[in-house]
């Protein structure tokens, strides 16, 4: 890529390098997407701002621009809302899903009906909140809100779900058309609204994938809500549902869904060129300027020294994902600022590749964790290998593979599905981890949005070439591997041990599944009160100990009984547990535990006089139930009187977190979105 050169005159102000913050490479956490002139202007951001573009789904791997999207639509917006479903996690059961793969059947439509209905009273919910005084509303509509409208959105697709079926199970075909065409019904009376012109009212939905296990059910669930969010967008025209979601959801879904055809229509990828990369990081460094330079390439000749060399550095090992870059790109200026330069050096650049390539293989087993658990540590035995395998190379890889007691105890469950080596080598195309070449040609890796319709062939002349963002980290050897001894030993990664306690990964996983079991049968009240606390501490050491440290218990004597909540240290350098430690002054992180169902005033005032400024001003605050409307009232409360925050967890967060722990899963999404979530509510 040739770069402009920069405007005549312009040099680069002393110091600057000092006053240099990319922000943060997770758009949960970045503040500066507060700021509109930060956003580069992509195909997929003009579909999602413009209402006529027929687009629905905007699907792309993990760190392509998805939540920054959804963020720059909130923010933009007076008519826009963002919701979270949990519908996708497997509590809400189906007795068979064989009835449901064909989609143009009763029971998969009656699903898509719930749904549908449970998407317009939402959008009505917008479109209310804008017109409180409802003149002239039809009782119809005035009937969905106030009876179902108080639902939250989950509650109200559970209820339809469960009374549509009910009648088809029942074989009442009168009452299974009622409640079939209650949607359709509701939907002529929303279009009447529009009868003196309205703007686009938008419905957000994002984070789907932190509820998402890959259950068939929520497979199911999944692919029925898509096609409701298609039909609400398209026969409503003045409401739109906008769907972000990760691209190996998507595939599952094309998979299973004979008419995905219809879907991908409304689909947007999220692919990034590099002047739009460039872009990104340019606009991010003249930021803190006074006189800003010239995007295109002025402006990262400025700051970087051989800048086309630099640039060509960062493009190799990135896979043209916006958050790649901004983390090699944030390297590169922490390693210029520590080094005192006045400009980023080419061995900045050069420093910050094995920083990224650790970050980018952590990242990796994180993304795909939940439709390959553990997958980090199959990828892991490549360590000290070479980078580039022959067809017969990766066959006695495999062989290996099933013969490592750790992998086929905690990846056995997929790795066997796919161990023939065209399903193998597909996988890791699949998941980013290889390209596949033919003959001279240069190795093909996969895109970033939906998959390719056509991707390579598999053939027994094709070469597995690693990509170069995990050479470093697994210190691969430049060298074609055509076959593997037997007796040779796999390497070791240093990051894939980073567990808490000592622990090996066989061990931790046996440990969650302990403390899981144990959460699922315990009694609620007095009787299990104790043994709920000992499985909180447990939560804390085994799914947060890469940002709390030392853990401890925060006993107290209430009633004759010793009660055990937690106290951690904060010593987070990045992500979730960071923000909170800047934003409240957390530097401890209080767990309040309640083995009951239902919260008290009492409950929240209690843990507000913990709060103070040595200790910080943020409690978690764990129960057994659900979260009702009536806490965010003590919740804002307490935001006012004490200029701090309580956030509710309830049981079932804790099997997720315990569940992602168990996959891999690193990132903090989960807590992070119910942060988001309550922070909105009493906001």
């Amino acid at each position: 890529m040739t770069l402009a050169l920069p405007s005549e005159g312009l040099k680069l102000p002393k110091a600057a390098i000092r006053r240099i913050n990319i922000g943060q490479s997770f758009a949960e956490y970045d503040n500066s997407l507060d700021d509109p002139s930060i956003y580069v202007h992509t195909p997929a951001l003009a579909a999602a701002q413009e209402p006529d573009s027929g687009k629905v789904f905007f699907v792309g791997r993990r760190g392509t621009g998805k939540t920054a999207i959804r963020k720059y639509c909130e923010q933009n917006s007076d008519s826009a809302k963002v919701i979270v479903p949990e519908i996708f996690s497997p509590s809400s059961t189906l007795n068979d899903v064989d009835p449901f793969r064909n989609v143009r059947q009763r029971p998969f439509r009656s699903l898509v009906s719930a749904f549908r209905r449970a998407l317009q009273i939402e959008l009505l919910k917008i479109w209310s909140e804008a017109h409180p005084r409802r003149h002239n509303t039809s009782p119809r509509i005035e009937a969905e809100l106030e009876t179902f409208g108080v639902l939250d959105f989950d509650m109200r697709c559970l209820r339809f779900i469960s009374r549509i079926s009910a009648a088809l199970e029942e074989g009442d075909d009168e009452k299974w058309l009622i409640e079939n065409k209650a949607h359709k019904e509701l939907a002529d009376e929303m279009k009447v609204l529009n009868s003196g012109g309205l703007n686009t009212h938008t419905l957000l939905i994002d984070s789907i994938d932190d509820y998402w296990e890959g259950t068939d059910e929520g497979l199911v669930y999944l692919t029925a809500f898509m096609h409701a969010c298609l039909e609400t967008s398209t026969q409503i025209p003045w409401a739109r549902t906008v769907l972000f979601l990760r691209e190996n959801i998507f595939e599952r879904v094309r998979a299973r869904d004979m008419e995905s055809s219809r879907l991908e229509t409304a689909v947007v990828g999220m692919e990034w060129s590099e002047k739009q990369l460039l872009e990104l990081v340019e606009r991010r460094l003249n930021r803190p300027l006074t006189a800003k330079y010239a995007l295109g390439g002025g402006v990262w000749r400025a700051f970087f020294e051989n800048p086309e060399e630099a640039w060509k550095n960062v493009m190799e090992y990135c896979q043209k994902r916006p958050r790649d870059v901004l983390i090699y790109v944030s390297n590169a200026v922490e390693s210029a600022q520590n080094s005192g330069h006045e400009r980023i050096l080419i061995e900045d650049i050069q420093q910050a590749r094995r920083r990224f390539s650790d970050n980018r293989f952590k990242d990796l087993g994180d993304e795909y964790s939940e439709n390959y658990p553990r997958i980090a540590l199959v990828l892991s035995r490549f360590y000290g290998l070479g980078r580039a395998f022959t067809f017969g190379g990766v066959e006695s890889f495999i062989r290996k593979l099933h013969n490592d007691p750790e992998v086929v105890r905690l990846c056995g469950a997929w790795l066997f599905e796919n161990s023939s080596p065209e399903l193998f080598i597909r996988l890791l195309y699949d998941v980013g981890f290889v390209g596949l070449k033919t003959g001279g040609a240069a190795p093909k890796f996969r895109a970033l949005g939906p998959q390719d319709t056509s991707p390579p062939p598999v053939t027994d002349t094709t070469d597995v070439v690693v990509h170069k963002c995990y050479w470093d980290s697994l210190d691969l050897q430049d060298a074609l591997v055509r076959h593997l001894p037997e007796q040779k030993e796999f390497g070791k990664v240093g990051i894939i041990e980073d567990l808490p306690g000592g622990l090996d990964p066989s061990e931790y996983a046996d440990t969650i599944d302990l403390v899981s079991e144990t959460l699922q049968e315990l009694p609620l009240g007095h009787a299990g009160a104790v043994d709920f606390e000992e499985i909180v501490g447990e939560v804390i050491k085994l799914c947060f100990f890469r940002g709390l440290e030392n853990v401890e218990e925060r006993s107290r004597d209430h009633e004759g009984r010793i009660i055990r909540d937690w106290v951690a240290s904060n010593r987070a350098q990045n992500g979730f547990w960071e923000s909170v430690r800047v934003r409240y002054a957390a530097q401890q992180v209080i767990w309040e535990c309640k083995n009951y169902k239902d919260l008290s005033a009492d409950d929240f005032h209690q843990v507000s006089y913990y709060m103070n400024d040595v200790g910080g001003r943020f409690i978690v605050l764990v129960f057994r139930g659900e979260i009702k409307p009536a806490y965010y009232q003590h919740m804002r409360r307490v935001a006012r009187d004490k200029n701090g925050f309580i956030l509710p967890l309830t049981e079932k967060d804790l099997f997720i977190f315990l569940r992602q722990a168990k996959n891999g899963k690193i990132k903090e999404d989960h807590i992070q979105e119910r942060y988001d979530s309550a922070l909105r509510k009493i906001s």
